[in-house]
Order: C-alpha cells, then structure tokens, then sequence
C-alpha cells in the first residue's frame, strides 16, 4: 500500500530536521533560484541534509506520487572535460534507476503531472565557486530493466580529487509551487575515498546507498513503521 505524505513531511527530506542559523552560499548552485539559497538551512539531525529548505504549506495536499524528472549534471565550462561524456552519461542514468526503484517502494511513479504527486529535480555538480552550466541529462525512464544499469566497466576517474553535491528541488507537478529543497556533500556520506572507486560497481554502491538515504529519510519523516536499514557506511 502506497502511503500518502503530507506537504510538510514530503518536502523536509530529513529525519527530523532541526535547522541552525541560516548559512550564507559559499559555492555555485544548479538548480536552486536565488530566493530558495538565501533560505537554506544547515541539518542538524541525524541523517539530514546538509542544507534544507522548507517552505510554509499552503494547504494540506498530500502526496503518494512522485514525479522524477531527468536528473541533470552541470560543471563549470572550463572542468567539462575532466570527466568524459560516456562516463558523465552512465553516471546520469545509473543514479536516475537506482532513485526511482528506491522511491518506488513507497510512492507511485508518474510520468506526467497530476493531483497528488509532487516533482523532484536532482542535479550533481562540483563544489565550486564559479558559474556552472547544464552537460549531460539522463535519458532512461523508471521501470527500465536490470540491465539497463552499467555495473562491470572500469570507471574514469570520476570523482577524483573532486567533491560533488546533490542538489535537489521539490515542487507541487501540478501547481510548480516550490515544496522544499536539500542541498547533500558527499553523496550523503562523511567523505568519498576516490581511490576507492575504481569501477561502476564502486561508483553504483555509492549511487545506491544515497537513494536508500533519500527513502529513509522520507519514512523517518512521516513516521512509517517499517524504514528499512540504512547502509553502515552512512550510520
């Protein structure tokens, strides 16, 4: 059974997110308009984004659909190049399956906007401080099949020496009012070891443990009973 969430719960994204002082933007942004970084706020909880947004509910809509749109990679014009194009659209669309299968254990995933479902933009990027522009957009759809993930291909340097955050925006499919936003280092963890990844199994473990920690996330939030258990590296 598909649980309905309600506005607030669906859109914090934490396991209870008790924010700090506001943190001013010290890196470029993908996604997020101006007025939604100003009111970033640091996570504090265990398990919660590193920056959240939660804007005040306008009503009590709930939601037991999710709209995933294509996720996006940006970089700065002069650092395209460091991760090949090839390797830039396996990442895309590994991370788009693996979010969609975790997110469908709980929600309906539509296609099209419709009453009850909500829309969530992701977008991977550097943490830099110069402007960043659109490159790569993945190009599976949800219920695509097992072999659809790369998983036994050596892998570019992908993440060396480079950190990367996940930026992501949610907004009502119907309306586009702005339901929240997260802001995740790391991929959700403390620190990425990059020698560590050195094939798309390495790199798919990293993918897949953040899209358990987003459904987690959203469980602990609304209070289900059964969460599931959130990978070791991540605890």
């Amino acid at each position: 059974m598909y649980r309905c969430v309600v506005v607030t719960m669906l859109v914090a994204l934490t396991a209870g997110c008790a924010a700090g002082p506001a943190k001013e933007p010290t890196m470029s942004s993908a996604i997020l308009p101006a007025e939604i970084r100003d009111d970033l706020q640091p996570g504090r909880a265990d398990f919660a984004p590193d920056l959240v947004y939660i804007a005040q509910p306008a009503s009590e809509v709930r939601y037991d659909k999710i709209l995933l749109d294509p996720l996006l990679y940006f970089a700065p014009l002069e650092q395209m190049r460091l991760v090949s194009p090839g390797d830039r659209q396996i990442l895309m669309n590994n991370f788009y399956l693996l979010l969609s299968r975790e997110l469908e254990k709980d929600f309906t995933l539509v296609r099209f906007p419709e009453p009850g479902a909500a829309r969530v933009q992701f977008a991977v990027l550097p943490v830099t401080a110069d402007a960043v522009a659109l490159d790569t957009v993945s190009t599976v759809t949800p219920g695509s099949g097992d072999d659809a993930v790369v998983r036994d291909l050596l892998a570019s340097p992908l993440l060396k020496g480079r950190e990367f955050i996940v930026e992501a925006e949610w907004t009502d499919s119907q309306s586009g009012a702005v339901l929240g936003a997260t802001v995740d280092r790391h991929f959700g963890r403390k620190a990425i070891d990059p020698d560590a990844l050195t094939s798309w199994t390495d790199v798919n473990e990293l993918l897949q443990d953040y899209a358990v920690l987003v459904r987690y996330r959203l469980c602990q939030y609304r209070g289900a009973a059964d969460c599931g258990t959130l990978p070791a590296v991540l605890r």
